[in-house]
């Protein structure tokens, strides 16, 4: 019978030298470098070495993905609350009477809107329009600009029967001056407003309390604009505030008529042009007809007996005479506070006289 050998724990001597027998080993199958050539490491350290690198790399690639997508987020904030970002907007969601439109409607058959709806028609909305967030409501919006192109959308919707739908711009006007301001803004350079329906808009623009009179109104709408067609605005809200619920097509007034009435409406002839207004408009057709009626009007009303006007030179002294090309001269006169300027010899054309003016209260106004 065969004896059993006892198993007995290794000792600390018998285990140092296992470890030592095995490391020898390992540094005999390890490759060895050519002579004279640095060593190589072990197959194990450079795979472990490889893969740690390619971890830097991927956690390097990683963080500049996160950096680059946080600064296109950051972008695309700040382009939203400026107002820069083009949304699709259904148009149920619009009140299209925020802000009281500063060109009167033409209606279908006008021919500017027509050629508006056949571009949309072929080529889709190039231009957004403009629109305010409500208060209260995020999801309603009030027009700011592009009355047309929200009527085109429309009329183009209704004859698909898809959602009628705009590209908008979402600002973010601090008051409701301010988006009266970008309305006028944008139609002086886009729509080419009549004098009436500018003054019109300053007008309504304080029926709906966002400015305290017309003339503030002016001032803030058309700051743009130059001296003499700020004053020429002036004189087309005396039309709009005395005779204006009595006209049929207010836009089409010309500057000379319309200041000639405005002339008649300063020197108190209200009540008769209105009476005769009441009568003579009432089967205007068009436009033509009720310049015609306009025209008969004034000179109804040029029967009564005008003021009599102060000679503008009389009791003045004359400062400064400016001989002219022409053969005529341009003299300066001054009385007390007042200042007047005479034009003699052939006047030049309106154009000319025009550019003449503004030029001269461009030099009044530099400080």
């Amino acid at each position: 019978m065969a004896r059993r050998r006892r198993l007995e724990p290794v000792s600390d001597a018998e285990l140092a030298a296992i470890r030592a027998e095995a490391l020898t080993v390992g540094a005999d199958a390890s490759p060895r470098a050519p002579l004279g050539a640095p060593p190589l490491s072990a197959p194990i350290a450079r795979v472990a070495a490889d893969s740690v690198a390619a971890q830097a790399r991927e956690i390097a690639a990683l963080r500049a993905d996160v950096a680059a997508v946080r600064a296109a987020a950051d972008q695309l904030a700040q382009a939203e609350s400026a107002g820069l970002l083009i949304e699709c907007v259904d148009i149920a969601d619009i009140d299209l009477d925020y802000l009281a439109r500063d060109r009167l409607p033409r209606g279908e058959d006008d021919e500017d809107w027509r050629a508006l709806k056949q571009s949309i028609r072929a080529h889709g909305q190039r231009t957004p329009v403009d629109l305010a967030r409500l208060e209260g409501d995020a999801r309603r919006y009030g027009l700011i600009s592009g009355r047309r192109r929200i009527a085109a959308a429309q009329a183009l919707a209704a004859e698909t029967g898809a959602v009628a739908q705009v590209r908008a711009l979402i600002r973010t006007p601090a008051t409701l001056a301010q988006a009266f301001v970008g309305m006028v803004e944008e139609n002086e350079i886009r729509a080419g407003l009549s004098y009436y329906e500018r003054a019109r808009v300053c007008v309504l623009a304080v029926g709906q309390g966002a400015f305290d009179s017309p003339d503030a109104a002016l001032d803030a709408l058309f700051a743009a604009a130059s001296a003499p067609k700020r004053s020429k605005i002036r004189s087309f809200i005396r039309l709009v505030e005395e005779i204006g619920d009595l006209l049929r097509f207010p836009e089409e007034i010309g500057e000379r008529l319309g200041l000639r009435l405005a002339a008649a409406l300063k020197q108190g002839r209200g009540g008769v042009l209105r009476r005769c207004l009441g009568e003579e408009t009432v089967g205007a057709l068009d436009a033509a007809q009720e310049q015609a009626a306009l025209t008969r009007c004034l000179e109804q009303g040029g029967r009564m007996i005008p003021r009599r006007r102060r000679d503008p030179q009389a009791g003045a002294e004359r400062r400064a005479l400016r001989p002219l090309a022409n053969g005529g001269a341009l003299e300066l006169w001054l009385r007390d506070d007042r200042a007047s300027f005479r034009l003699t010899g052939s006047l030049p054309s309106d154009l000319r006289l025009t550019e003449a003016l503004e030029a001269l209260a461009r030099a009044l106004e530099r400080p």
